[in-house]
């Protein structure tokens, strides 16, 4: 008789992922077309960074992300496509509007109040919306598009 439980993971599984996750996590994948341009942390502060600060559903206060409008870190050409899709490091997709980058002010933080954001605490790329700035947009809709613990980030033609 198993004494398996269907959903739980045993212990004996964790140290085999463990060594995955750091190496995933660390590197954001930026694909469009036929390329693929992996963005690690230290090469996007090399780009610059910037402050943006908003409140959260998720977090308490202001908080002050660091980062940069995505805008500003797609190919030029890829403003033109319909919309992204935000892909996590558990697979979670978030479709997000192409309208939302170029209207919406769409940022990728890599920092929070002065510190890289560790994958417990939805790091270590989180894509985050002006909401304090622009309080029209602060509903579910655009909160379900907030992805964080980002691997990926697709331009879907």
């Amino acid at each position: 008789m198993s004494t398996h439980t269907p959903g739980r993971r045993s212990l004996l599984a964790l140290p085999l992922l463990l060594p995955v996750l750091p190496a995933r996590a660390s590197t954001l994948e930026l694909r469009w077309r036929d390329s693929v341009l992996p963005l690690d942390i230290a090469a996007l502060d090399a780009r610059g960074r910037v402050p943006l600060t908003t409140h959260t559903p998720w977090t308490r206060g202001p908080q002050v992300f660091e980062g940069a409008s995505l805008r500003d870190l797609l190919p030029t050409g890829a403003h033109a496509a319909r919309q992204l899709t935000a892909i996590a490091l558990d697979d979670f997709r978030a479709v997000i509007p192409m309208a939302d980058v170029r209207d919406h002010g769409l940022f990728l933080a890599w920092r929070r109040n002065g510190d890289v954001m560790p994958v417990r605490d939805r790091g270590p790329f989180w894509l985050v919306y002006p909401w304090s700035q622009r309080p029209a947009i602060d509903t579910p809709e655009f909160h379900r598009r907030s992805a964080w613990q980002l691997r990926a980030i697709l331009v879907d033609e």
